[in-house]
């Protein structure tokens, strides 16, 4: 493998109705936006890996929807389906500790990291790896990171069993946008204490400096929300909230845009400035 530094880049959907492959135009408006942003980058720096689990209760969210609106009357039908999505599946996750939904949407995690860690241009011991979760998605992580923390705690987990990368050892970003932690948090306060702290032990002292958690918003987005005064602890481990404007002419004034991060430049541009920030090599952000 060339010494060329690279980013390990895992994207994870936060809404059951995206389909597989929601991904792949955001993967190339964040690469065409970095490359742009260099002569010396290339395509090849950043390594995407799809996190996909929409398969597992997109169809009972439908049918859910299909059965509210049975006469075919109700309007604001795409805000209806983030509200039916977010409450359907918010429910069915956090229904019981670990239950069989919570516990196959982190195998998708675990599976999708593990095929960073083995690809062929990432070095799982030393690449810095960014998630890239959009609303439930940054909190199904922020729940996988805390369960991975204590299994190794519990277990003794050695250095021969995953990868430092699958480990999140070498984990260096953060970005969440449309996140409704803070909601989630109000509810259960006790278990919002320990956030995912980005800044890997295996990163070097360079990449380490500048890993972030940057957690953008749109003050439309009625599900999003800033996290640094969610406590002490938030007020560490965030970066920064970053105020965004998102979606089209017919959403970006309105509740609708929480699907509207994805194909936005307020949005792809800073996240591809920050991924061209860690693979600097002298540069502190």
């Amino acid at each position: 493998m060339s010494d060329r530094k690279r980013v390990a880049i895992a994207v994870l959907h936060g809404l059951s109705s995206e389909k597989q492959f929601y991904s792949v135009e955001f993967k190339h408006r964040v690469t065409e936006t970095y490359l742009g942003l260099n002569e010396n980058f290339q395509e090849e720096d950043l390594v995407f890996q799809e996190i996909y689990w929409g398969d597992l209760v997109g169809g009972q969210i439908q049918t859910l929807f299909e059965r509210i609106n049975y006469r075919n009357d109700l309007t604001y039908l795409e805000l209806r389906r983030i509200l039916i999505d977010y409450l359907g599946i918010t429910h069915a996750y956090r229904s019981g500790r670990r239950n069989a939904l919570y516990l196959a949407i982190h195998d998708r995690i675990r599976n999708g990291l593990r095929k960073l860690a083995t690809h062929k241009r990432v070095d799982a011991h030393s690449t810095p790896l960014v998630v890239i979760a959009h609303s439930l998605g940054g909190v199904f992580f922020s729940d996988y990171a805390w369960d991975l923390s204590e299994e190794k705690s519990l277990s003794g987990m050695t250095d021969d069993v995953v990868s430092p990368l699958e480990r999140l050892e070498t984990f260096a970003g953060f970005v969440t946008f449309g996140n409704p932690m803070a909601m989630l948090a109000a509810m259960n306060p006790e278990q919002f204490d320990r956030p995912v702290r980005v800044g890997g032990s295996a990163l070097d002292e360079v990449t380490k400096a500048n890993s972030r958690w940057y957690n953008f918003y749109d003050k439309d987005d009625i599900i999003a929300c800033p996290l640094k005064k969610l406590n002490s602890a938030y007020e560490e481990a965030v970066s920064e909230d970053i105020e965004v404007n998102v979606g089209s002419v017919a959403t970006s004034w309105n509740p609708a845009c929480h699907n509207g991060y994805w194909e936005d430049k307020d949005f792809y541009k800073p996240v591809a400035e920050f991924l061209s920030q860690l693979r600097a090599e002298h540069v502190f952000w």
